[in-house]
């Protein structure tokens, strides 16, 4: 919903009605292949990693494809240096993730499986790369990308196929289960990373250590936001700066100077017509000033009443990517709920609860 959200990713058309981007640094990575490496053919090279990203777009797509057969859309696929990303739009039921993560490993399989005819099997035991064709590149490849993405830790499809067998086997806290798994695999490949020299299994090893806690963290914060309603998250309207329909970008410039706030409502007499962001303000003063904001402004923002359970502001935030909500009363705005500030509250909560537990433990510890 940000405006900037996707200023360093190209749209490069829709497939099954999902718009798909490429992020610019993918085609830097074509650039310098390309033009900016000893390799005996740069262009074949460039090329070779064009037909590894389509088949990373394959296993994206069928992603995205299960997710619409159990009722939920994917807002996005983007193309990024280090693989694909689709950005599905709810969190599935445990049979639903587990058919919507293992479609993507198994499609690079049905793609391994149609290159095999083509492949020089006896050629991927020689460890000279030279001596590989283009179809055995792309055969070793998908292999891979396969047996990568089923390692059982968060957030690799293995990991989500793991929590979603924890959590049809009524297992408590699959997520936390799920990530604990993940963490001691990280761990194991870290050492391993070392051991061998490996620095580039160091870093993936890392990235997934830290993907696994973001997954937990999600997790708990879902499982804090049950105990309490929009109201205690929210932004009261009272402590809010807002700007009238016709205000120019110049004009709100000063009070975007002196204020902190994020977000500013754009309001129609008592209706909010739009929000817009700090950011945005200051981004335009130099080349737009007389710009009215209405033309600048986050036009479509869901609402949700100020009575509403917090774990349902939380997953509609998720699920649509909007950074805030209009926070109304028997249909009068009172307020706004910025992610940011929610997860803010949310790991303040998770803090509060968990001092308080053990707090509880000391006291009842025998003496």
């Amino acid at each position: 919903m940000n405006p900037k959200r996707s200023a360093w990713s190209l749209e490069m058309g829709s497939i099954a009605s999902i718009p798909v981007r490429v992020h610019v640094t993918f085609l830097f990575l074509l650039v310098w292949l390309a033009f900016g490496t000893d390799a005996p053919s740069p262009m074949r090279e460039a090329g070779f990693v064009i037909l590894v990203f389509t088949c990373v777009l394959a296993h994206e797509l069928s992603h995205a494809l299960m997710a619409k057969r159990f009722g939920i859309q994917t807002k996005e696929i983007t193309l990024y240096p280090f693989g694909g990303i689709a950005s599905i739009m709810a969190q599935p039921s445990p049979k639903g993730e587990l058919f919507i993560s293992i479609v993507g490993p198994i499609t690079n399989l049905i793609i391994a499986a149609g290159l095999y005819p083509f492949t020089d099997i006896g050629a991927l035991t020689n460890k000279d790369l030279s001596t590989f064709t283009l179809v055995d590149r792309l055969f070793i490849t998908n292999v891979g990308l396969a047996l990568f993405n089923l390692l059982p830790a968060l957030p690799m499809d293995g990991g989500r196929v793991a929590r979603a067998i924890l959590s049809l086997l009524n297992v408590k806290q699959p997520t936390r289960v799920a990530a604990r798994l993940s963490q001691g695999i990280c761990l194991i490949m870290g050492v391993a990373a070392l051991a061998l020299e490996q620095p580039m299994l160091l870093i993936i090893a890392f990235i997934i250590f830290f993907g696994a806690v973001q997954e937990y963290v999600r997790a708990e914060a879902r499982i804090v936001a049950v105990a309490f309603t929009v109201r205690d998250a929210m932004i009261p309207r009272a402590r809010l700066e807002t700007f009238t329909h016709g205000t120019t970008v110049s004009k709100a410039l000063r009070i975007a100077l002196t204020s902190l706030q994020p977000l500013y409502p754009i309001m129609h007499g008592e209706r909010v017509i739009g929000i817009i962001h700090r950011d945005d303000i200051l981004e335009h003063a130099a080349t737009q000033p007389d710009e009215y904001l209405g033309s600048l402004t986050l036009q479509e923002v869901p609402t949700i009443d100020v009575e509403a359970p917090l774990s349902a502001a939380f997953t509609t935030l998720e699920e649509t990517g909007t950074p805030v909500l209009i926070v109304t009363h028997n249909g009068e705005f009172i307020g706004l709920l910025v992610h940011d500030r929610l997860s803010d509250f949310l790991l303040l909560q998770g803090l509060r609860d968990k001092r308080s537990k053990d707090n509880d433990a000391e006291w009842s510890t025998p003496l």
